[in-house]
């Protein structure tokens, strides 16, 4: 999910530009000729991501329905968590997230920083809401702050120290594959492949135990 973050990013950058930006796997930039005099473009291209982000946690939220099925609240649990919330809301209130940094071209800082951050919490919440609330037992705290917190921890320490610095020295730096540095697309070649082997287990993420009850509903 974090890496197609990025793609929406660049994507969209590649479609309205022309061309591919630079970008490592959570920094990126139009191209040279697409960075001057393109302020809404790039507004564009800034809030592509988050919006794509935004999209998938609350189709979580809708998946986790009490009248759905408990499969697909399962689904809809790792949807939500897999958006990386913590680090959406950090970066916000911490004022250098996508939201603000886009709304700070347009608006003056102080009510860029404002508005972002209320976007990213009206984004966020509801979605972590109903994921805990799907919860039950006396240890649902712990399980909805492990899915919380342990993701982004693993994101930061993988992605933006381990990889980054390696991409950073120049390992497997030449890009390729849709404007992506070899090293970035060996990552997501590696985590579809993860994904493709495993996806099943997403509809038995959540023990059945820990499941607030709900109307057994076919697929």
């Amino acid at each position: 999910m974090a890496e197609a973050h990025e793609l929406v990013h660049t994507g969209l950058g590649r479609l309205l530009c022309g061309c591919w930006g630079p970008r490592d796997f959570n920094v990126w930039s139009l191209c040279a000729s697409c960075q001057t005099g393109h302020v809404w473009t790039n507004f564009a291209a800034t809030w592509a991501g988050p919006l794509f982000t935004f999209a998938m946690g609350w189709w979580g939220y809708f998946l986790l329905s009490p009248r759905q099925t408990a499969a697909r609240r399962s689904l809809g649990f790792a949807l939500v968590f897999a958006t990386l919330p913590f680090a959406r809301i950090l970066g916000a209130l911490m004022g250098g997230n996508d939201e603000v940094y886009a709304l700070s071209k347009v608006l003056p800082y102080s009510i860029a920083w404002a508005l972002g951050a209320a976007l990213v919490l009206l984004a966020t919440v509801p979605p972590l809401v109903r994921a805990y609330t799907t919860l039950q037992g006396r240890g649902r705290i712990w399980y909805f702050l492990g899915f919380f917190l342990l993701p982004f921890a693993l994101a930061f320490a993988v992605l933006l120290g381990g990889l980054n610095a390696l991409l950073a020295s120049g390992f497997l730096a030449s890009y390729g594959i849709l404007g992506s540095p070899l090293l970035v697309s060996c990552w997501m070649a590696v985590v579809t492949l993860t994904l493709a082997l495993t996806y099943r287990y997403l509809y038995r993420l959540v023990p059945l135990a820990l499941l607030s009850a709900a109307p057994i509903i076919p697929a």
